[in-house]
């Protein structure tokens, strides 16, 4: 786990802390204003966002290199292919003890699971609890999960990355006996679009 060193001013608000994976998927998905504000434990200040796209790993774009749909296909798929996951199809409740979103279970793993829905109501790093009840599943299960990202790309399904900070024992054996069956036909939990 890398160390949350990367602040955010935006709309009038510091954020903060996140690691560099999470800063880096707020920008790919359009999370960062344009005019906003990057600090990094170590900096002497502030800098515009564009001043810290070296640092984080991430294309400026305003040089974007063109990339095909089957080139960002593919590079999804590589990314899957270090987290098994099984593809999922049920409920997914999530709440934050204030505002609610009911999504369709993507994909899940031990790890976490995501969730489509086209509600953005929930930020990176936020802290939230899950009902999930998926075929596949025996039975429902609760869980707790922070915020990892948000897709907004529409060629793949919109919605939460969530990564699992508390889930039963039981849950994970049922979830990870899904994701071994899945990974013997040979299923990961591809995108499907």
């Amino acid at each position: 786990m890398s160390e949350q060193v990367w602040y955010l001013y935006q709309n009038g608000q510091q954020v903060g802390p996140f690691e560099t994976q999470q800063v880096s998927q707020l920008f790919l998905n359009n999370m960062i204003a344009k005019d906003g504000y990057i600090f990094k434990v170590g900096w002497k200040d502030w800098r515009p966002i564009e001043e810290g796209y070296e640092a984080l790993g991430i294309p400026n774009p305003n040089n974007p290199a063109p990339v095909s749909q089957d080139e960002y296909k593919k590079q999804v798929e590589k990314r899957l292919e270090g987290a098994p996951r099984a593809s999922i199809n049920g409920r997914v409740v999530v709440h934050n003890n204030g505002q609610l979103t009911i999504g369709q279970g993507v994909n899940i793993s031990v790890g976490g699971i995501f969730v489509e829905t086209g509600d953005q109501i929930f930020t990176i790093g936020e802290s939230l609890k899950l009902s999930v009840r998926c075929d596949g599943l025996p039975k429902a299960f609760n869980a707790e999960a922070s915020v990892i990202r948000f897709n907004q790309d529409t060629r793949f399904p919109v919605g939460y990355g969530l990564k699992f900070t508390k889930i039963e024992t039981q849950a994970q054996g049922t979830i990870q006996q899904l994701v071994d069956d899945a990974n013997k036909r040979g299923d990961r939990g591809r995108f499907v679009k």
